[in-house]
């Protein structure tokens, strides 16, 4: 008894490791080459052994995915199998395929049969980018001054690039040398004579009030 248990056991672990590896081998996926630049084309090409037509449970599509060098998923695709083959192309360019390194192409025929290629891709628009931003730099620099000229507003002037303002004459401010002998004196008789006229309205001034009240006694 005990030996048919083990041979039964036996019989189940090698079916199940059999399995693995006939499922390991079922889907297929190959590039045309192992790497790639921007603007390259990717010609993707792979099979399903098992595939059958006639089985709704194995008549499906193939679902691919490029896994960029950073992990990100930047294109998922549905592949038709005709006779247990499918084919694609892949531009590879684009805001997507901005990272260098290794990328993979991912296919899946079902929920646990799947296959992976990887290539190198390289990023060649990173160093053309850097030349247009440092040729359009020297464009600007070498904008003629007459045009910068324009730029500048008035009472300034172009000068090494920048506007500054026009120079402006200084003019010598007249430096006093304190009031002359005539100035003071015609000072002084005015002090004289406003003083004079002040105590003369003033004693005007009491003499109309003393007559008035002289007056008003008479009365």
């Amino acid at each position: 008894m005990k030996v048919i248990l083990l041979l039964a056991l036996s019989v189940i672990i090698l079916s199940q490791s059999y399995g693995l590896v006939y499922a390991d081998s079922i889907v297929t996926v190959e590039t045309d080459h192992s790497s790639y630049e921007t603007g390259d084309t990717i010609l993707v090409h792979g099979s399903v052994s098992d595939y059958n037509e006639d089985d709704p449970f194995r008549n499906f599509d193939v679902t691919l995915r490029v896994i960029a060098s950073n992990n990100n998923i930047i294109k998922v695709d549905q592949l038709e199998l005709i006779d247990g083959s499918y084919s694609a192309s892949i531009f590879a360019g684009g805001p997507l395929w901005a990272s260098d390194g290794d990328y993979t192409i991912s296919v899946s025929h079902g929920s646990d049969r799947n296959a992976s290629v990887t290539f190198t891709f390289v990023n060649s628009e990173s160093e053309e980018t850097v030349e247009e931003t440092v040729e359009g730099i020297e464009e600007v620099i070498e904008i003629p001054e007459e045009e910068l000229a324009k730029g500048c507003g008035e009472g300034t002037h172009l000068e090494d690039g920048i506007c500054v303002l026009d120079e402006t004459i200084e003019t010598e401010a007249p430096v006093s040398t304190g009031s002359s002998p005539s100035t003071g004196f015609n000072s002084w008789i005015y002090s004289i004579s406003f003083t004079i006229l002040i105590a003369f309205a003033i004693m005007i001034i009491l003499y109309l009030i003393s007559r008035a009240s002289r007056n008003k006694n008479a009365d």
